[in-house]
C-alpha cells in the first residue's frame, strides 16, 4: 500500500503544479487585456489609453539662408495630420529686401500662383517687410509656407533667425 500512496501523492503534486500554471497564465492574460480597456471620459466619449505626444517638426532650420529672385517665391509644403491638436507654426526671419510671407491652404496657394497679389488676403500673412515673427494657430490639413519677392529689380536674401517649426499634439 505504501507504494500505491506514494504514487497518488506524486500525481497530486503534478496536478497542483498544473493548476498553479493555469492560474498564472490566466492572471497574465487578464492583466495584458486590462491595458487596452477604454474608460468613459467626462464628456461621454472614450478616453484613449495612449499618452498624447508632442511633435516638433523643423520646416526650415535656424541659420538657413536662401535667395528669391524678383517676382519669384520659395515654398515649403507640410501636412498636419487628422486628429492633431494644439497646432502652431512659429519662427522668425529677416531679409535684405522686402518680402511677403504667408501660410496658405491648397486653395489659397492655387489662387496665389494665378495672382501673386492674393497672398495678402491670407489669414496668416506676414506683410511686405524685411523680417517678421511667424506665429500661426492651424487646424489639421495641408499647407504651403510661401516666401514671395514682389519686387521687380533685385534678388532678396532671406535668413531664418529662429527655426520655423510645426508643433502639434497627437
Amino acid at each position: 500500500m505504501g507504494k500505491h500512496s506514494s504514487k497518488n501523492s506524486s500525481k497530486g503534486g503534478w496536478a497542483a503544479v498544473i493548476v498553479v500554471v493555469i492560474i498564472v497564465i490566466a492572471i497574465f492574460l487578464f492583466m495584458g487585456n486590462k491595458s487596452s480597456i477604454s474608460t468613459t471620459s467626462p464628456g461621454g466619449g472614450y478616453a484613449s489609453s495612449t499618452v498624447p505626444q508632442v511633435q516638433n517638426i523643423a520646416l526650415i532650420s535656424q541659420g538657413t539662408v536662401f535667395s528669391i529672385n524678383p517676382s519669384s517665391y520659395n515654398i515649403v509644403n507640410f501636412t498636419v495630420p487628422t486628429g492633431a491638436y494644439s497646432i502652431s507654426v512659429t519662427g522668425s526671419y529677416t531679409s535684405q529686401g522686402k518680402i511677403e510671407v504667408a501660410i496658405l491652404t491648397p486653395t489659397q496657394y492655387g489662387m496665389f500662383t494665378q495672382n501673386p497679389s492674393s497672398i495678402s488676403s491670407s489669414q496668416y500673412f506676414y506683410g511686405d517687410t524685411q523680417g517678421s515673427t511667424i506665429n500661426a494657430a492651424l487646424s489639421p490639413g495641408q499647407y504651403t509656407l510661401v516666401f514671395y519677392d514682389p519686387g521687380i529689380i533685385t534678388q532678396d536674401t532671406v535668413t531664418i533667425v529662429n527655426p520655423i517649426t510645426l508643433t502639434y499634439t497627437q
